[in-house]
């Protein structure tokens, strides 16, 4: 009976967290656009956007929305409920150097340090700053996570290996057959 009730509990947070994130999502994007991208009547969109409406948003309708929009915080919201954080993963076109994305981070950690400053004292947030802080982490999540790709690019191959190998002889370690 115990676990009956922590899952209702489970399923109950997890819905009220997708439902904060979807009135966020409407406030903050241009559903018209969005709409029009979709073939989909704005009017549509936000009523499956609001959980008062007895239309639903589909899972495949949700990636739509979310690829199109560029903003993953309803993938993520839902997502948050296994314990998992997303980043999306550019194209080559997109990519950054190394130093950029430092840069990005050093930007990402300055805007969370400056809505500490301004919300931290505060008991209790709003849907919208909220979900602005869910947003301002998951960029700098990403961010990081592109990163350590982006380094991993660079120390796969050959390199690495020529480069142990040169670490080996220039600090002088025995050779087999050669000592």
């Amino acid at each position: 009976m115990n676990e009956k009730n922590s899952m209702c509990e489970f399923r109950e947070l997890k819905q009220k967290s997708f439902d904060e994130a979807c009135f966020s999502f409407a406030r903050q994007e241009n559903m018209e656009a969005i709409a029009r991208e979709l073939e989909m009547s704005p009017t549509m969109l936000r009523n499956k956007l609001n959980p008062d409406q007895p239309h639903v948003l589909k899972p495949v309708e949700l990636i739509a929305v979310s690829k199109v929009s560029g903003n993953y915080t309803l993938v993520n919201s839902l997502l948050l409920g296994l314990d998992v954080v997303t980043a999306p993963i550019e194209s080559a076109e997109q990519a950054e150097s190394i130093v950029g994305r430092l840069f990005k981070h050093n930007a990402n950690a300055g805007e969370l340090s400056a809505w500490a400053l301004a919300h931290g004292n505060q008991n209790h947030f709003s849907r919208t700053q909220k979900q602005s802080l869910i947003q301002k982490a998951q960029a700098g999540i990403g961010n990081l996570v592109l990163l350590i790709n982006e380094i991993e690019d660079r120390t796969t191959g050959l390199q690495p290996l020529m480069q142990f190998g040169s670490d080996v002889l220039a600090n002088g370690a025995a050779i087999p057959g050669l000592t």
